[in-house]
């Protein structure tokens, strides 16, 4: 599995990481060309080119990385890649893993990357004091109400959940396009329109369902539940079941392309 991983990530990372970098730079010369002397020269003309190439590269950073993390999925798994692949001796499962822990990883680097390079424009040699009080000012909120550390932990475990699961769900489309006979990048995406419409429409029904239960005592008595055991403990309770209510369908999205994976797979 680590070897699976170490192979991934220089895959991703030779062609991801100079892209982060190249926005982070293009941040910092972005932010020399905003002063006067620089605006006033050549009418603006540098300034202007300089943030239209920002704003390209910004675009790039998701877009590339979008098409490389789908790209090997694809080609590595199902495509000529995958006669390789599966001889090696590693379960279907931890291929998958490999794929979406470095899908994963890499997206959050690119996040990091586009908030920091905003940063960098938005606050120039400020940035680091910015940061610093930021930091002091979260470190001083974990210190002073524990349960804020918990909020935070939580809050981080969903949204990294929600990757993961975006991930999958990905996978799961590029997998069932990939068992029609032809026409298969074009049916990956028909299918991940149609999952996304039908899951849309699944999670309007179920709102609307359960808003018009006739349970009025079962709503009053979670009421009474929630007021006794006060704020703290039901923000801990409506986090934790978000993350079991969003692991779910990912679960699912995983057992359905290891399935496929493994008992469906047509190389041809």
């Amino acid at each position: 599995m680590l070897k699976l991983l170490k192979y991934e990530w220089k895959a991703c990372a030779r062609i991801c990481l100079p892209m982060y970098a190249a926005v982070l730079l293009l941040a910092v010369v972005n932010r020399l060309t905003m002063t006067d002397q620089v605006q006033n020269l050549l009418y603006g003309i540098p300034t202007v080119l300089m943030a239209m190439l920002y704003f390209a590269v910004m675009v790039a950073v998701f877009v590339v990385t979008a098409v490389i993390l789908i790209q090997r999925f694809y080609k590595n798994l199902l495509g000529d890649e995958g006669y390789l692949m599966f001889t090696l001796p590693v379960t279907v499962s931890q291929h998958i893993w490999s794929k979406v822990i470095v899908a994963t990883v890499m997206s959050i680097i690119a996040t990091v990357a586009a908030v920091l390079s905003i940063g960098i424009i938005g606050s120039g040699s400020g940035l680091l004091v910015g940061l610093g009080d930021v930091l002091a000012a979260i470190w001083k909120s974990f210190t002073s109400d524990p349960n804020t550390l918990f909020y935070t932990l939580e809050t981080f475990a969903w949204l990294l959940l929600c990757a993961v699961v975006g991930m999958l769900f990905i996978y799961l489309c590029i997998a069932l396009g990939h068992l029609a006979k032809k026409h298969r990048v074009l049916m990956a995406v028909v299918w991940y329109f149609v999952l996304s419409t039908v899951f849309q429409f699944l999670f309007m029904f179920f709102i609307m369902g359960v808003g018009n239960l006739p349970f009025d005592s079962v709503w009053m008595a979670l009421a009474n539940f929630f007021r006794g055991i006060g704020p703290t403990a039901t923000i801990h309770i409506g986090m934790i079941t978000l993350c079991v209510a969003t692991a779910v369908p990912g679960a699912a999205f995983f057992l359905a392309v290891r399935h496929i994976l493994k008992n469906r797979l047509n190389l041809e």
